[in-house]
């Protein structure tokens, strides 16, 4: 299949700030040619009003012609064909008051009209008094304009008034090259600008990406089984949150790498000698003639079989509970991982019933003190409901008894007594296992939730058949459970008390 094309930072960030940076660009460089604009208009305006206030000056009554005139247009004409435009104009066009007389005194007729004044936008300019002034843009024989006109009251002798329209013309193309040219600059200019300013971010993601990049060449060398953490002094703090997952998975990998070990070595360490007792005792008995000595033999062999059964058995559940804590640890927030609810006081029940014939066979008391009290017996009918239930795995909860009560037979000498007792307060369920036996030293106690720690007490014949990895096992899955489990002194102080606590399912 074809691989997904996904862009880099890089251009992630450049299909952001790109069209927003030619957006601001493109709106400074409008922006700088209309400010041009109004200030060469500006600056038009200024030339167009100076001859039109001449002309304005200029106008007089001839009492002689009875018309008004412009008494000196030499000057004023010279001074504004000084001027480089192209086209200019200027015109004078003298009307009465009730409009039936009008004269053109300077300039070509037709001429484009002045719109109303900005000051009386109701009313026509001819009617806007004395004074009054307009500027506009208009086309002129296909020429575009810009237009200054002025109004003048002049009075005859009769005292009539007549009023004089001055307009002064020039051509706007010097306004629109100027305009061109510096929107040409301007925009190369910007151009100019936004490629140095995408270098400047190409450049600076690359420099930002090169913790990354040396992060990634330093994980493309590590050999297959380094799984150490990644090293996060150099690399960005947005992306450190990245790196510390990823640290994370590796820790979670490692405890799966260094268990699925532990659990090869400890199986190798515990088969591999009884394996070789078996082949040297059937050796042995291969050579015998006499049926007694080979009867011995084989008896042998049988408790190396038990002894490597027992310890096949516990390595699988040690195995169990430590895959059932990675997989709570993969998930730490995970706030009960466990739906499962069981009765902590039948599971026990059980396992008491199950070990009373090894009880029985070393002539041990093993008694049970049930949750309920004395009168369980008679609550003990199909579809009660659980006496002290938890949130926790049945079988897992019945592997972490077995194994205390097999302990707690393994080392009791002959004609002691184990006790298996439940209760439960407002808060958790309490299973304790007592014995009388030689118990385990105050010192010890940490220790002996070890794999294969062999106490002194360990010594006695029963004893030496277990494994060293009873504690463990229970250990790790009170640890799946949310439970604790505590070496305490026997009662009177005299053997050895396990106390186990988990919490009441709501």
């Amino acid at each position: 299949m074809a691989r997904r094309f996904v862009p880099g930072l890089r251009a992630r960030l450049l299909l952001i700030l790109l069209p927003v940076l030619v957006a601001l660009f493109a709106f400074d460089s409008w922006s700088d040619t209309e400010t041009l604009r109004q200030e060469l208009e500006k600056a038009y305006d200024q030339t167009l009003l100076e001859p039109a206030q001449a002309l304005s000056d200029s106008l007089a009554w001839n009492a002689a012609r009875g018309t008004v005139e412009l008494t000196d247009t030499f000057h004023i004409t010279s001074m504004f064909e000084a001027l480089s435009a192209r086209s200019k104009h200027l015109r004078v066009v003298v009307a009465s008051n009730d409009g039936k007389q009008r004269q053109l005194l300077l300039g070509p007729d037709p001429f484009p009209e002045p719109p109303p004044s900005p000051t009386h936008p109701q009313t026509p300019f001819a009617d806007a008094g004395d004074g009054a002034r307009v500027f506009y843009n208009a086309p002129f024989h296909d020429q575009p304009l810009r237009i200054a006109a002025v109004l003048r009251t002049v009075y005859d002798d009769e005292g009539r008034p007549w009023t004089a329209l001055i307009q002064t013309a020039r051509s706007t193309l010097a306004i629109e090259n100027a305009r061109h040219e510096l929107l040409k600059q301007t925009l190369f200019k910007d151009a100019r600008t936004l490629l140095i300013l995408v270098l400047i971010i190409w450049l600076g993601i690359g420099w930002g990406l090169r913790p990354l990049q040396a992060l990634r060449e330093a994980t493309r060398a590590r050999k297959a089984r380094d799984l150490s953490p990644l090293q996060t002094g150099s690399v960005p703090g947005e992306v450190r949150p990245l790196v510390d997952a990823m640290n994370l998975h590796l820790a979670q990998q490692r405890d799966a790498l260094e268990a699925q070990r532990q659990f090869l070595a400890d199986a190798s360490h515990q088969l591999r000698t009884p394996l070789a007792i078996m082949h040297a005792q059937t050796g042995y008995a291969l050579r015998e003639s006499d049926p007694e000595t080979v009867r011995n033999t084989l008896q042998g062999i049988l408790r190396q079989l038990q002894r490597s059964r027992r310890v096949s058995e516990q390595l699988l559940a040690l195995a169990q509970a430590a895959q059932a804590t990675q997989a709570t640890r993969q998930e730490p927030g995970s706030s009960c991982p466990l739906p499962e609810q069981c009765d902590v006081n039948a599971i026990a029940r059980d396992v008491v019933i199950e070990y009373l014939p090894q009880a029985l066979e070393k002539h041990i008391d093993l008694g049970w003190i049930d949750a309920r009290g004395d009168d369980a017996e008679d609550d003990d009918r199909p579809g009660a409901p659980p006496v002290a239930p938890v949130q926790a795995s049945a079988l897992g909860l019945h592997e972490v008894l077995a194994n205390l009560v097999h302990n707690a037979i393994a080392y009791t000498p002959r004609g002691g007594k184990v006790n298996v007792s439940v209760r439960v307060d407002e808060r958790q369920a309490i299973m304790l296992v007592q014995d009388n036996g030689p118990g385990i030293a105050a010192e010890d106690r940490e220790r002996a939730f070890e794999r294969f720690q062999r106490l002194p007490s360990s010594q006695q014949e029963d004893a030496a058949m277990g494994s060293g990895l009873g504690l463990a096992i229970a250990k790790s899955y009170l640890q799946n459970m949310h439970g604790t489990i505590e070496l305490l002194d026997g009662e009177d102080g005299v053997g050895l008390t396990v106390r186990v606590r988990l919490p009441l399912a709501p």
